[in-house]
């Protein structure tokens, strides 16, 4: 996919739902840089309220780490943080509403501007992960230029159709893997015992043994490079 073509002045995306876009920001150049800096182990998720007015957006994040008490100072301490509530602790994470300093709500200003909408923001040591919901491609194009004179350099992960968001997760999946995964769980083909074979889910869904098993390979490894590899280590995850 040619990313610079879709932002920059190609044919525009035939997506009539919006374009769904993943972007990751360094630190450094949107939020809490200091605490990610002295805190390698932090990690912070938006829960996500939509946002109409500039400086509304990413008020309430989870945030964990090993010490969270130390977190909590250093969100408190950060350059990029104005003011910092606690608002609830449970399963090593903590719930914070923050206000955001002026340079980062400039980041977001930039987006509520050209009607996109915030889905999602994850943060760790070397990234910021950022879900924008757009309504049309010129709105991406437009945002993507604001943020570099911004002084933002956005890397674009994955630019998605919300109808490919909807139907396949935004998992990279190809209708073919989504069938052949989703079909595969239905059939309890991953329990123990398996409740089917591979040679009887071909036949379910109509391919050979060597289709469907290649379908699944392609199919898991994109689901571990999505969920796995591309994204910030989940915030609840227990040993």
């Amino acid at each position: 996919m040619d990313i610079q073509g879709i932002l920059l002045g190609a044919p525009p995306l035939h997506w009539s739902m919006g374009t769904i876009v993943d972007v990751i920001v360094p630190p450094d150049q949107f939020a809490l840089a200091d605490t990610f800096g002295r805190l390698p182990d932090a990690t912070v998720e938006s829960i996500c309220v939509v946002a109409h007015e500039p400086g509304e957006v990413m008020p309430l994040v989870w945030g964990a780490s090993e010490d969270p008490d130390d977190l909590d100072a250093r969100l408190r301490a950060d350059a990029s943080t104005v003011d910092v509530n606690r608002l609830a602790t449970e399963e090593g994470r903590s719930l914070y509403e923050i206000s955001w300093s002026a340079a980062v709500r400039e980041v977001f200003d930039v987006f509520i501007q050209t009607n996109g909408t915030l889905l999602r923001a994850a943060g760790r040591e070397n990234r910021w992960e950022l879900r924008v919901l757009f309504p049309d491609q010129e709105s991406v194009s437009r945002t993507y230029e604001a943020w570099r004179e911004h002084g933002v350099d956005p890397s674009i992960r994955r630019v998605n159709g919300v109808e490919d968001v909807v139907t396949h997760g935004g998992m990279d999946l190809s209708q073919d893997q989504h069938e052949a995964l989703v079909t595969a769980f239905e059939h309890d083909y991953y329990c123990v015992p398996r409740g089917v074979t591979l040679d009887g889910l071909a036949d379910e869904i109509g391919v050979s043994h060597q289709a469907l098993s290649e379908r699944l390979r392609r199919g898991h490894r994109n689901l571990v490079r999505t969920t796995l590899c591309d994204s910030p280590n989940p915030i609840n995850r227990k040993p």
